[in-house]
């Protein structure tokens, strides 16, 4: 995978296809304290979540500018006072519109609000909780395993 755009493609699609029970973390390779994004397929919904500042140290953080990005991107921001991460949830199945839209959010948090150069800079992992843990493959993503 050597572009955003190629990659936002490929990250929706492979949103589509995920059964319920997956799991996937999308996360840098590279840092002790990595950016990262995370799914998780339910019955009704796909729950997306985007690291937050408080789980990261410096200078990896998003900062003030940064948040702004995520939020325009549309993002739902932590619950105030809470510990927790950006989040979004989309009703399933979806649209192929719709995926692409998550995977945008996804591209332009970590690359625009994180300062993630590249997605060549991202692993996954992935697993099916309703098939005991089993680990799920993602070839679309075009992503090394973690």
């Amino acid at each position: 995978m050597t572009s955003w755009p190629s990659f936002t493609d490929a990250l929706a699609g492979q949103l589509a296809v995920l059964p319920a029970g997956a799991v996937v973390i999308l996360r840098e390779t590279r840092t002790q304290s990595p950016r990262y994004a995370q799914f998780r397929q339910l019955d009704h919904v796909l729950a997306g979540e985007l690291v937050c500042d408080d789980a990261l140290t410096e200078p990896l953080r998003a900062g003030a500018e940064g948040d702004q990005v995520i939020i325009a991107a549309g993002w739902q921001p932590p619950e105030d006072g809470l510990a927790g991460n950006w989040w979004l949830e989309l009703p399933w199945p979806a649209t192929a519109w719709r995926y692409h839209e998550v995977a945008a959010m996804v591209v332009t948090g970590l690359r625009d609000g994180y300062g993630v150069r590249e997605p060549d800079e991202l692993s996954y992992r992935a697993w099916d909780e309703s098939a005991g843990n089993r680990p799920l493959d993602l070839p679309l993503l075009g992503l090394p395993r973690a």
